[in-house]
């Protein structure tokens, strides 16, 4: 994947619950592109540890949106969301390490934050780590547990699950019948250890 691809997969939905005052403020402000004032918004509640106001803000710097573009600073908004639970915000730092964006480029730490996300139930996380499992790209190569996360990604039905079914056929058919058993048995264990049924087949 290119710069331009990964710029393009950069999470961007917002759809999470808002709260009232500085964020729902900045919200209003972003919706009606007066970017300067949603982001003197979302920084209030950024300082008080809020982390999609952190997350939202992260977003400004890394598009340069009221404020001077700057990825680093938006790597570490992101860093302070994520830290938090935010689910988008840990994928966004996937990336943000895997292209060298604001940071140096290390595959270890995308790596794991692809992983972290994943395990939050992000799919798209759960494919890319599924991809450096099965690259070795910032952990040792493991098919098995690629084929785990790509299992996982394609759970969650939709024209997301047809793109991830397409993009493994080729991968799969080079896996033996064993490392393939044995990611769906990850993938099995990974679900009911959070109580959710079986693995989809």
């Amino acid at each position: 994947m290119n710069i331009r691809a990964a710029v393009g997969a950069l999470a961007v939905s917002f759809l999470v619950p808002c709260f009232a005052g500085d964020l729902e403020d900045g919200i209003g402000f972003h919706e009606h592109k007066s970017y300067a004032k949603a982001a003197a918004a979302f920084r209030k509640a950024a300082m008080r540890g809020n982390a999609e106001a952190q997350r939202r803000l992260g977003f400004m710097y890394y598009h340069g949106e009221g404020v001077a573009q700057d990825n680093g600073r938006a790597v570490a908004l992101f860093e302070q969301s994520a830290a938090a639970g935010d689910i988008i915000s840990a994928s966004n730092l996937a990336k943000m390490y895997e292209f060298g964006m604001g940071v140096a480029q290390d595959d270890a730490r995308a790596a794991a934050w692809y992983e972290k996300a994943a395990n939050m139930g992000d799919p798209m996380s759960q494919f890319n780590a599924s991809i450096m499992y099965y690259k070795g790209q910032g952990v040792p190569r493991d098919r098995a547990e690629a084929a785990k996360w790509w299992t996982l990604a394609m759970m969650k039905g939709g024209p997301f699950a047809e793109t991830v079914r397409r993009s493994v056929e080729s991968a799969e058919a080079k896996l033996t019948p064993e490392e393939i058993a044995e990611g769906k048995r990850r993938a099995d264990a990974w679900v009911a250890a959070r109580g959710a049924g079986t693995a989809a087949r």
